[in-house]
């Protein structure tokens, strides 16, 4: 069955101004030099693992832990998720998915009850198969529980497409077997960034060739 595997946050969720709001008010608070941060700094810089990111604007996490900086990040964020926003496009390309007969599934390394919750709260949860948070299964990443997935529901690589925002999207896909992946410049990381690794680049979910 033709399968549409999805990102969550920076390709379904437009969280990223919320994100650069959190961590200036962090970056304040703390009378850091890289206060305040732009969207343009923030998508030329962000990446995976996100600690590596945290010591570019500034931590050096000598008096504090990055457990305890994120948090932080966490609570601020859960408290303020009524600021996010679905993607543009997103419900436009899912009923267009759902049309083409396509599965749809979650992938995301956020939390599986939480990842749930804030599928309600948007009004999402029913256009899903599947919504893989990262402890759903004994897993300790995206690839790990997305390949367990796989077996376990008898998908393969080639009838799967993946829509990321990020490189790191792209390494899963390609981790996964998974040849047909698409990356979305809206998100956590620029074009400029996301053209660097790869042509298979869009502005809008619209662009998603599906």
């Amino acid at each position: 069955m033709k399968t549409l595997i999805w990102d969550f946050n920076g390709t379904i969720l437009d969280d990223v101004k919320l994100c650069i709001s959190i961590e200036n008010d962090m970056l304040k608070r703390r009378g850091m030099k890289k206060y305040p941060v732009d969207i343009k700094e923030y998508q030329d810089h962000f990446s995976f693992p996100v600690i590596n990111y945290y010591y570019y604007i500034g931590y050096t996490f000598e008096d504090e832990t990055y457990e305890d900086v994120s948090l932080e990040f966490n609570q601020a964020y859960d408290a303020r998720f009524s600021e996010t926003k679905l993607m543009d496009d997103f419900l436009e390309t899912i009923q267009r998915a759902k049309k083409l007969s396509y599965r749809n599934v979650i992938l995301s390394a956020s939390r599986h009850d939480k990842l749930i919750h804030q599928c309600k709260l948007l009004g999402i949860e029913q256009y899903f198969d599947e919504i893989l948070g990262i402890d759903n299964m004994l897993a300790g990443s995206k690839v790990e529980m997305a390949k367990q997935w796989m077996n376990k529901s008898n998908v393969t690589p080639q009838e799967c497409k993946y829509i990321g925002d990020s490189v790191h999207d792209m390494e899963v896909a390609q981790a996964l077997g998974i040849d047909d992946f698409t990356l979305l410049s809206k998100g956590h990381q620029s074009y400029e960034v996301l053209r660097k690794a790869t042509d298979r680049v869009v502005h809008q979910l619209s662009e998603v060739n599906l």
